[in-house]
């Protein structure tokens, strides 16, 4: 009996035996709806360089291989000169890619890089930095190439993406972005500083210079030197003693000044919410230094306020002081804290900064009882994020599981992936420094997009977004916003779909029918199979002839030439 067939029937068994239960459904709360209606069109912008194989991977590799042919665009040496102004022309070869999705107030400009080992010179916050610059707003952007490229040829694309979303990119402003790069690659190459503190520091200073503009305070360039001073100081850096990062700061500022961004208030808002420490960040800057009664006995962790803080994150304080008390493991009250976060987007700058107070605190406890768990917590953020990158789409399913079960894939690592037609079974376990669990056994139609728990005798249980209310007595609204569609055909990696006779047989059994004595079961007539056009070159234009003289070539990728 097949694997699909044993849910649907365990499914069945189920339902005559329980209550009714409904299914986890995707953005049906009021807020999700306005979520999903103030979101546009996803839309890509391809390497004109790329082949008809590679652009269909990197199709994929952006979680874009739904996207209309109507939405992309390709990028072309002239359209990176457009924006850049770096002297591109129609022999640079263009590989890097993006995508774009406008989003919903108040989400900020938050990129990825769905593939950072080919991305060699640009980070992801510097990418953020930059489209803010260029006046990007409240977008989702990912970033992706097949071959290593320095990475600075995706920001054309991205930019040519704003336009075609509405949002006029003044080309000056496009080459400050650009400036933007260099600047933050020298400082980190001038200071002992890292690339988020750096880019921490630019944010800081633009957000400064936009406060002055916008409250008509007179921005000159005493102004500004004096703004990057303080901005500097307060990280650590003496303006006295590094004279040229004083100076290149002070320079980019005064081009940032003259920006439409630095005209705008609301560059402040983005710059605030796009622009800070991410737990994957902040995790390996920690060491264990605290034991569990050091925790009781120091000042407690309090965000009642609820005109600033979401009501659930005091309940995870007080739940974590309890588990604290009482000895327990941490981890799901750990887990529990990125599914809220994954169901409730456009949290404010303090609220991201309290969950990670709290997961800080979590891992001072967590270390305290078993050994130090950095390694451990930082191996599955990545485990994570490299499922993103990989496969963006199997990402996506397992987050929905996590947002029904709460067992984020930031603490549990999904694997054992079964296919039975459209039905994917998965395992998520707890992969601790001390032991190792299984947490459950999960199913997940992708034609129904319904997901269901799975027991060791095959019962199923229909599963409903992960109750917050019963957990911690504060509820929580499902506004996730999926950040890739799933094809009702999607297959895991290795799994190839068989017509067998038995599952003739159990079609002809659940429609009543028989199959006759006498019917083939070996042989059946073949028809010759349908040649169909190559999918690559129905949808990608021909890449540009990359000439052979170095001279003529562009500065980015393994030759010279690649963006």
């Amino acid at each position: 009996m097949t694997l699909k067939r044993k849910i649907l029937m365990g499914l069945t068994a189920t339902a005559l035996l329980a209550p009714a239960v409904s299914p986890v459904v995707y953005m049906t709360s009021a807020a999700a709806v306005v979520s999903q209606q103030t979101q546009g069109a996803g839309m890509v912008a391809l390497g004109g360089s790329l082949s008809g194989q590679d652009a269909t991977q990197t199709l994929q590799l952006l979680g874009a291989g739904n996207v209309d042919q109507s939405k992309i665009i390709y990028v072309d040496g002239p359209m990176v000169n457009q924006y850049l102004q770096d002297g591109s022309n129609a022999g640079t070869t263009v590989l890097s890619s993006a995508f774009i999705q406008p989003m919903q107030e108040g989400y900020g400009v938050q990129v990825q890089i769905v593939t950072p080992q080919n991305i060699t010179q640009v980070s992801q916050l510097t990418y953020q930095n930059a489209a803010i610059t260029a006046g990007a707003r409240n977008a989702q952007i990912r970033i992706a190439t097949v071959s290593p490229v320095t990475g600075e040829g995706a920001l054309a694309g991205v930019y040519a993406l704003l336009e075609s979303t509405g949002t006029q990119v003044n080309p000056q402003d496009a080459q400050v972005a650009q400036q933007e790069i260099s600047v933050v690659n020298n400082v980190s190459q001038y200071t002992p500083l890292n690339n988020i503190q750096v880019n921490q520091i630019i944010a800081q200073v633009k957000a400064e210079v936009t406060t002055n503009i916008v409250n008509n305070v007179q921005v000159d360039e005493a102004t500004i030197t004096n703004i990057v001073n303080q901005v500097l100081e307060a990280n650590g850096v003496n303006p006295d003693e590094n004279p040229e990062v004083t100076q290149e700061v002070v320079g980019y500022a005064e081009e940032y000044a003259n920006t439409d961004a630095a005209q705008n208030e609301e560059t402040i808002q983005q710059l605030e919410t796009s622009i800070q420490g991410s737990w994957s960040d902040i995790l390996p800057t920690l060491q264990p230094t605290q034991t569990a009664e050091d925790i009781l006995a120091g000042e407690r962790l309090g965000f009642s306020e609820q005109s600033e803080f979401h009501p659930i994150l005091q309940a995870f304080a007080d739940r974590f002081y309890q588990v604290v008390e009482s000895g327990e493991l941490v981890e799901n009250t750990y887990a529990q804290t990125f599914t809220f976060e994954a169901m409730t987007p456009g949290l404010s700058t303090e609220e991201k900064n309290a969950l990670n107070e709290l997961r800080a605190q979590m891992y001072q406890y967590a270390s305290s009882q078993v050994g130090d768990v950095k390694d451990t917590w930082l191996n599955q953020l990545n485990g994570a994020q490299q499922m993103r990158s990989s496969d963006p789409v199997l990402a996506e399913i397992v987050q929905q599981v996590a947002n029904a079960t709460g067992l984020a894939p930031e603490v549990f690592a999904y694997r054992d992936f079964e296919q039975d037609g459209t039905v994917i079974q998965m395992a998520a376990y707890y992969d601790g420094p001390d032991h190792q669990s299984v947490a459950g056994r999960f199913a997940y139609d992708t034609a129904t997009q319904e997901i269901f728990a799975v027991d060791e005798m095959m019962n199923v249980t229909p599963l409903t977004p992960f109750d917050f209310q019963t957990a911690y007595g504060v509820s929580v609204e499902n506004a996730y916003i999926p950040s890739v569609e799933i094809p009702a055909d999607y297959t895991i990696p290795g799994y190839t779909p068989e017509e067998s006779t038995e599952s003739s047989e159990e079609e002809a059994e659940e429609t009543g029918e028989e199959t006759p004595a006498d019917a083939p079961t070996e042989e059946a007539p073949v028809e010759e199979p349908i040649e169909e056009p190559a999918p690559a070159e129905e949808v990608i234009e021909e890449p540009v002839t990359v000439p052979q003289d170095p001279a003529s070539m562009g500065e980015e990728g393994t030759q010279e030439v690649a963006q």
